[in-house]
């Protein structure tokens, strides 16, 4: 065992908590919704059975990448609470314009809630819990005076005094 104390962190913010729920149940409903839809055109497939079969590990592997990246932003990756962030603007945009040639129906559940927990990991009170990322100090390069007319090299200013 290690002699020094690991920095410790704090709890995890409501906000996010209620933001990582909210995917999980979104991605579960979306899941359980379309498993019977995938069976049936599996099922009437016939001879197209392997495409039928691949859009089924598709939708599934798509969820699970969702279901990740809810993980992922629950431990206070900043990446995936981005592109969660994209995701969730992307079904509001793509809801937006089913809004112009359909009335609303359930379906419209999934993207405010979307919405919502996009919203919810950007709170003031979820800040805390993604870390930033530290800037690294960039390579300060010498000045330049003028060029070698000779070899055209590049003749820089001392900087070791």
């Amino acid at each position: 065992m290690s002699t020094q104390e690991s920095p410790t962190r704090t709890a995890r913010p409501t906000a996010v908590t209620i933001a990582v729920a909210i995917w999980w149940v979104v991605f579960a409903v979306h899941i359980a919704v379309s498993v019977p839809g995938l069976v049936g055109a599996v099922r009437e497939a016939g001879g197209a059975l392997f495409g039928a079969l691949l859009g089924v590990v598709v939708v599934l592997a798509w969820s699970a990448l969702f279901v990740w990246l809810a993980y992922r932003m629950g431990r206070g990756g900043p990446n995936a609470r981005m592109w969660l962030a994209i995701f969730a603007g992307l079904s509001a945009v793509s809801f937006g314009i089913a809004l112009l040639t359909a009335p609303p129906t359930w379906g419209a559940l999934e993207p405010v809630a979307l919405i919502v927990a996009a919203v919810l990991s950007y709170l003031p009170s979820a800040r805390g819990w993604f870390p930033k990322a530290e800037r690294r100090p960039r390579r300060v390069e010498p000045k330049t005076l003028g060029w070698d007319p000779e070899t055209g090299e590049r003749i820089t200013e001392d900087t070791e005094r």
